[in-house]
């Protein structure tokens, strides 16, 4: 197994206070409901308008938290996936995941960094189902969605592969400032098993859709450039020293 960094899971807890957050909106509406109704203030027309306003706004706020949640819960799903998957790996790989990175103003949080014996790799992983279509330019893809019913829904996402190149162009920042200049490559992984894929990208684009597709890219994957063995062990300690940070 390889040796795994952990820097911790904000996600979860913006996923546990938004779970909560959905259960005081969802009560909310109906405790100014029964004290509207119990203590007779539609008698009272303004406090009658107050009361009816809050309640339509924690309705909607209600439905944006859950929007939301639904959001993260969803990727905290694909990022414990994609543990389970780098977890089959051999004790030569460091994985680092959740790793907070910055050079000067620019700041991104990666999923999971790879530090191989021969190349560095970023994973970003998507946990949607359904059908993905996108161009390697566009600002955003179409998510879209067949239901048993025969209902259809469109969803638009960001581009992930625009996230993977800032990610990537901010490592690259950082070690080239530490003297550690080595190859990085960037992988686009969807988790899901009910996932479709049109996309049309470079040759230069890694997507993966399953764990199988993963893991072989990840040990069979042969840079241009192999890394240096001395420097790999300092940009090893510069990301250990990020991730306890």
């Amino acid at each position: 197994m390889p040796d795994i960094h952990k820097h911790g899971c904000e996600n979860f807890k913006k996923i546990t206070f938004l779970f909560v957050l959905q259960i005081i909106l969802g009560i909310l509406p109906v405790i100014l409901l029964l004290i509207y109704i119990g203590f007779d203030l539609f008698q009272y027309p303004i406090i009658g308008y107050i009361f009816i306003a809050v309640i339509l706004v924690g309705a909607i706020s209600n439905i944006t938290v859950a929007k939301r949640y639904n959001v993260l819960l969803s990727g905290f799903r694909g990022e414990k996936s994609l543990m389970k998957t780098v977890r089959k790996l051999g004790n030569e790989y460091m994985v680092f995941s959740n790793l907070p990175i910055r050079y000067k103003k620019n700041r991104s949080e990666i999923d999971l960094l790879i530090i191989s014996p021969t190349y560095l790799l970023i994973i970003e992983v998507k946990n949607h189902s359904g059908y993905i279509s996108g161009k390697h330019k566009d600002d955003k893809w179409i998510q879209r969605k067949v239901y048993r019913d025969g209902k259809t829904t469109e969803t638009e996402m960001q581009n992930p592969l625009r996230q993977l190149r800032r990610q990537r162009d901010i490592v690259k920042s950082i070690l080239q400032a530490n003297d550690l200049d080595q190859w990085i490559e960037t992988v686009l992984y969807f988790s899901s098993n009910s996932v479709h894929l049109y996309l049309d990208l470079y040759d230069s684009d890694n997507v993966c859709s399953s764990e199988k597709e993963l893991l072989e890219f990840i040990r069979t994957y042969k840079p241009p450039r192999k890394a240096d063995p001395e420097k790999l062990d300092q940009v090893k300690k510069l990301f250990m020293d990020m991730c306890e940070n």
